[in-house]
């Protein structure tokens, strides 16, 4: 049986002023098992009736989970449980509305998954104080720093888009980039270039810096700010994410 697919689904609740076309609505005792597609970064729910549904996001009513003892950060989020956000209350319409915030940005930097980053909720659950108000406006200006946010872009056609960390000096900043590069006909080298969607320190460009994705680094510059808000960066040579048909000449020395 195919699933049927919605933008989201509420779950024990009521929609949270989504601007989304296709809202399902369900009840806590109605989903019997649910699944996250990492290959298309989508949820699958089935229910006790035996249908099958996906949604990009899913959105819960009630208690969130609590992994290894941290605290759901602003009780909207669980590092692990990605395009999956909470309503914990006290505060439902705060809540509420920076979850809509969270989607909006999916939206402008037209990324399909959206995941709360382990340091985020690490200082969250070490800075938790129950019943201590949340400055709602102050965290929905950090949301691009908080969470980790890629698309569905794949390393097969020579675009990386998730995330990395980027070294500046002795400074170590997690964000997200989008990269992409081509062989030079001209010198033969590879070069790489892209965006670095993250708030990096003021006086970066132009600057070096070392990007890293998982084990693999690679030199590279700083060569602007945007007026959006992000950095322009630029490589030669390897770059820091996986290719299967390009081939790097290593020198020799003597």
């Amino acid at each position: 049986m195919n699933a049927k697919v919605f933008d989201a689904i509420v779950i024990g609740g009521r929609s949270v002023g989504l601007t989304l076309s296709k809202v399902m609505l369900l009840r806590p005792d109605d989903v019997v098992d649910s699944e996250f597609d990492e290959t298309i970064h989508t949820w699958r729910l089935k229910t006790r009736a035996g249908d099958s549904y996906d949604a990009s996001v899913v959105i819960s009513y009630g208690q969130a989970p609590s992994p290894a003892g941290m605290v759901p950060y602003l009780g909207v989020a669980v590092h692990g449980l990605p395009n999956r956000f909470f309503i914990t209350g006290p505060d439902v319409r705060g809540q509420q509305q920076y979850i809509a915030q969270c989607l909006n940005a999916m939206a402008r930097t037209d990324s399909t998954r959206i995941e709360v980053r382990h340091s985020t909720q690490r200082t969250y659950t070490v800075r938790y104080r129950p019943g201590s108000a949340v400055n709602w406006r102050r965290v929905r200006r950090k949301i691009r720093s908080a969470f980790d946010l890629s698309s569905r872009v794949s390393i097969e056609e020579e675009v990386y888009d998730g995330p990395a960390a980027v070294q500046i000096g002795d400074d170590i900043r997690d964000a997200r980039v989008r990269l992409t590069g081509h062989l030079d006909p001209i010198d033969g080298r590879y070069h790489w270039q892209g965006t670095v969607f993250d708030a990096l320190p003021d006086d970066v460009p132009p600057q070096r810096v070392r990007l890293a994705v998982g084990e693999r680094t690679a030199e590279a510059r700083i060569a602007e700010r945007t007026p959006w808000g992000t950095y322009s960066v630029v490589g030669v040579g390897e770059p820091p994410f996986a290719l299967d048909d390009v081939e790097f000449d290593v020198p020799v020395l003597s």
